[in-house]
Parts: structure tokens; sequence; C-alpha cells
């Protein structure tokens, strides 16, 4: 009925948060309130939940029924209840964020980048780096230079879990896998680069510290990605070409607000800028609705091709 249509060239009116953990109340809801958004309500379980202003939903459907079309849905629960939350909301008709990894199965995401597309909605996976200038840079190159590319290699290390978190190995939704490698399997789809070759070299899941070596090649470039826990922190992404430059930056998959360190090395130089990023959650909740559309069918392809990497590696992972 058209008086239940959203306005497609209007922005949100206000946002609802789905799950109020920890990353929720510390970075997205700073984020949405400091580019401008008001949190009209957040669907939680815990009765306990008091927000000054803010109406408390024990469910999605409580919520979806409740608040103006206008809304925007932003689920920040862990990822074994994505699919059937952003189901929900993109049949309600309203437009969702969802936290990283947005879905575990190539399936899901298919239908639900195709269930976006027919309600006309917003899906985004919110993955705040690609926000950062530096991460642009690092595309562009990878886009231009590819013929020339020898190595990509990426490493997204850290030195232990927060207690309390999901993350375990049992399953795929509960692994550092999907929570780490998303990120440098998402820019290299971004990039153009084929996903489908990538191998689990080695994991040690079995330890206390898992960690995993993927590796791939993709239009003759090497591909090489370490993610997990590693005793110390690395964020990185070099790129090495065959005239032996060098072309890196760290941290890469990052959000926050602070300097990152660009490295260009040839055989005479060694050159390190240093570049000041603003905070890319609140840079991201800044884009308005209409630049969003614009970009779905890219990201959805993207999001369609890493989720279907991240599945056939948890599948050599064991974790299915």
């Amino acid at each position: 009925m058209t008086e239940n249509k959203i306005n497609h060239n209007l922005s949100w009116e206000g946002v609802c948060v789905i799950g109020l953990g920890n990353h929720a109340k510390n970075k997205l809801i700073p984020g949405l309130e400091a580019s401008g958004h008001k949190v009209l309500a957040v669907v939680s379980r815990n009765p306990a939940v008091n927000m000054s202003g803010v109406q408390n939903f024990l469910t999605v459907t409580d919520a979806v029924s409740s608040l103006p079309k206008t809304t925007l849905f932003v689920i920040a629960t862990p990822p074994n209840f994505h699919y059937v939350q952003v189901k929900e909301v993109i049949e309600a008709g309203r437009d969702v964020f969802v936290e990283k990894p947005a879905f575990l199965s190539h399936k899901d995401t298919v239908e639900l980048c195709k269930l976006a597309s027919d309600h006309n909605v917003i899906l985004v996976e919110m993955l705040m780096y690609l926000e950062n200038d530096s991460v642009q840079w690092i595309i562009d190159e990878l886009k231009c230079e590819s013929g020339l590319l020898k190595n990509i290699e990426c490493q997204f290390l850290i030195p232990s879990v927060p207690p309390g978190t999901f993350r375990n190995e049992s399953s795929l939704g509960n692994s550092l896998l999907s929570d780490m490698a998303c990120y440098p399997l998402s820019l290299l789809a971004i990039a153009g680069f084929d996903l489908s070759n990538f191998v689990l070299v080695s994991d040690n899941v079995t330890k206390k510290k898992p960690i995993f070596y993927i590796k791939g090649n993709s239009q003759k470039t090497n591909i090489y990605i370490r993610v997990g826990l590693n005793g110390h922190y690395r964020n990185e992404v070099k790129l090495l070409f065959e005239d032996d430059r060098q072309v890196s930056c760290e941290p890469f998959f990052y959000g926050r607000e602070g300097y990152r360190k660009f490295r260009r090395v040839t055989n005479s130089r060694n050159l390190i800028d240093k570049v000041y990023e603003t905070n890319a959650y609140e840079r991201m909740f800044t884009r308005k609705r209409s630049e969003w559309l614009l970009t779905q069918q890219k990201r959805c392809d993207a999001l369609c091709l890493v989720s279907d990497s991240l599945e056939r590696l948890a599948m050599q992972a064991g974790m299915f």
C-alpha cells in the first residue's frame, strides 16, 4: 500500500539497534550519535537495559511493528543470528546495517541480497575500515597495478580474545576465521580479485591460539592471508610488485581514529607517510541513503564472493 512505502529521497528519522553488547555500546551507538542519528530504540533480551529516551523491545518483531517506517535497523548480534534478523527487517521494508561477517553461507547471502533488491531497501555489511582514505589508496593500487603485482600479503593478528565474547572454533559463526578473514577477503573482492581458489594451508584450531594461513592466486598474483591469535598485534597489508617495489599500510583493517603508516619502498628510496584517519564509524553513518543505494549491487556482489569463500574455508577447517 502506498502509505507503507518509504520515500527513498529521505534519510532515516531514527535508528533501532539490535543487540546491545560492548561493541554496540562503545562504538556503534557513539558513532551513530556523533553523525547526527537519533537512537530511538534497542532490541535486547536484557530487561535491565534502561537508556534515557530510548524504547526497549524484547524481539525484532515488536520493534518493526512499532517503529516508524523510516527507521534504520543496525544489527550487532553474533553472526549466527544475522540471517533470521536481517530477513525479518527486510521483509518489513526497512533498511538494515549488519555487523560483519554478515552471513555464514553463500546461499543465505544470495537470498538476502535478492530480497533487499526486491523490497528496494538498503543492506549494508558494516566493514568500517573501508571508509578510510588509506584503504581506498590501496584498493586503487590493486586495481591499477594488478598485472604488475607479484604478491599480496594480508596479516591481521591479535594477542588475545576479550573475555566473555562469543568466539571459539566450534563453528564458523563463532570462529576467528569468519570474524577476521572477512576483512582481507572483502578487500580482495572489492578490488576485483578471484577468491574461488583460496585454500586453508594450515590452521591451529586445536591449540589455545588459533591461527589460519590462507593462500590463493588471482590475475597471476600470489595472495597470502594470515589471521588469528599470535601473541602480538599485527594489522598490515603489503603489496610486492614485479619490479621489487613495495607498498604497505598499517594498521589497515581498523576503524578507529588515528594515524596509519603508509610505506613505499623502491630500490633507492624508503618513503614513510603518516596519514591521519578520522573515526570510520562516524564516516560510515554520515553517508546518505542515496549513496548506499548507488553502491548496493556492487557491495552485494562482493558480499556473495566473501561468504562463498568463507564457507569453503570453513569446510576445509572441519567446521561443518
